[in-house]
C-alpha cells in the first residue's frame, strides 16, 4: 500500500489501522504519514466522516457487504486492493493482481499487469548471470507464525544441499522467531555452511538481485523478484497463497505448496533443479518476457480516470 500512497503525496491523507495488525505503522510514520490506530468498526467509520475523504483505499483480504454498503452511501470513490469478498461488489475499481479469475466483474482486475512493486525494485536491473549457483535467498516476510522459514533451513540441513553457496536469509520487520532459527543456522555454520542473517533491511532488492534464485512465500513479493528476472521458488505457505499461480503459469520457477505431505521432497527437487543451468535457463528466458515494473503507473492512472470521470459524471 506505501507504494500507492507514494503516488498521491501531493493529496492530505490518512491512514487507518487495526490495532489488532498494525504491524507496518512505523513504516508508514517513517514516510511522514498521519497514522491513526482504530479499536473497531465504528471508530473506522467516525475518523472518515471527519477526514471527508475523496477515495478510500481498503487493503482489506475480505471485506463484507455492510462494510462497504455503508462506505458506498457516502458517495466517496472506493478502491480495494487483493480483495476477494462478498462486500467488494460495491467499489468503484477492485485490483486483484496475485489472482486469477474466470468470472469477474465489470470493475475488477486480475492478473500481474496490474501488480505494484515498490520503487526499489523499479529502479534496479540484473547485470550477470552466473551458471553457476553462487547465492541464494531465503524471504518468507513478516511475523513467520508458523516458522516457515525455519521449517526451510531445517530441510536444507538434513538433506546437506545448498552446501557450496551463500544462503542469505531475510527476515521480515515482526519476525519473532530468531533465537530459534540463531541456534540451527549457528550449527550448520560449524559444518562450513555460509549462512547470512539480514535483519530489518529497507533494501531487499539488493541481495535478491545478486541471487541465482529466490525461495519466498507466494505473495506479493513473487512480483518483485521477477520483477528483477530472478528465477523463483514460492511457496504456499496458507490456503490463500494457494491461489496465486503467477510463477505457474508465466513458467518462472516451482511453485510448491507447502500444505501437502510431498512439499519436502518438491522442495528438494526444486532446489536440485535450480543448481542446474539449463534448467534456470528457461526460467530466466521466460522471466524477460514479463513487464511488471510498469503496473504502479497502469493503477495510478485509473484511479484518477475513473475518480474524476465519477466527479463529473462519466462511466468509466
Amino acid at each position: 500500500m506505501l507504494t500507492i500512497l507514494n503516488q498521491f503525496r501531493n493529496e492530505e491523507i490518512l491512514i487507518l489501522m487495526d490495532k489488532k495488525n498494525s504491524l507496518g505503522k512505523e513504516k508508514f510514520k517513517e514516510n511522514l504519514y498521519n497514522v491513526k490506530i482504530i479499536s473497531n468498526q465504528r471508530e473506522v467509520f467516525s475518523e472518515i466522516k471527519k477526514f471527508n475523504p475523496d477515495i478510500i483505499f481498503n487493503d482489506i483480504l475480505n471485506t463484507n457487504i455492510k462494510y462497504m454498503e455503508k462506505l458506498k452511501k457516502g458517495k466517496i470513490f472506493l478502491v480495494n486492493f487483493e480483495d476477494l469478498g462478498e462486500g467488494r461488489k460495491y467499489s468503484d475499481l477492485i485490483f486483484n493482481p496475485i489472482f486469477s479469475a474466470t468470472t469477474k466483474l465489470l470493475n475488477e482486475y486480475y492478473g500481474s499487469e496490474f501488480a505494484c512493486v515498490r520503487d526499489e525494485f523499479r529502479i534496479f536491473q540484473r547485470t550477470q548471470i552466473r551458471e553457476k549457483i553462487e547465492k541464494v535467498s531465503i524471504t518468507l516476510g513478516g511475523v513467520d507464525n508458523n516458522h516457515n522459514t525455519f521449517k526451510i533451513i531445517k530441510i536444507i540441513n538434513e538433506n546437506k544441499i545448498l552446501k557450496n553457496v551463500t544462503i542469505n536469509i531475510i527476515l521480515g520487520f515482526g519476525f519473532k522467531h530468531k533465537e530459534k532459527l540463531m541456534k540451527l543456522t549457528n550449527s550448520m555454520k560449524k559444518e562450513n555452511y555460509k549462512i547470512i542473517i539480514i535483519e530489518k533491511t529497507d533494501f531487499i532488492s539488493k541481495y535478491i538481485l545478486d541471487s541465482d534464485f529466490v525461495i519466498a512465500s507466494n505473495g506479493r513479493t513473487v512480483f518483485e523478484i521477477a520483477s528483477l528476472k530472478i528465477p523463483i521458488i514460492s511457496l504456499s505457505v496458507n490456503s490463500r497463497e494457494k491461489q496465486h499461480n503467477f510463477v505457474n503459469e508465466t513458467k518462472t520457477g516451482y511453485q510448491i505448496n507447502m500444505l501437502k505431505i510431498s512439499a519436502e521432497k518438491e522442495l528438494i527437487n526444486a532446489i536440485s533443479n535450480m543448481e542446474k543451468f539449463e534448467k534456470r535457463k528457461i526460467f530466466l528466458e521466460n522471466l524477460e518476457k514479463i513487464d511488471l515494473k510498469n503496473g504502479i503507473e497502469r493503477v495510478v492512472h485509473m484511479i484518477n480516470y475513473g475518480y474524476n470521470a465519477k466527479k463529473i459524471g462519466i462511466k468509466s
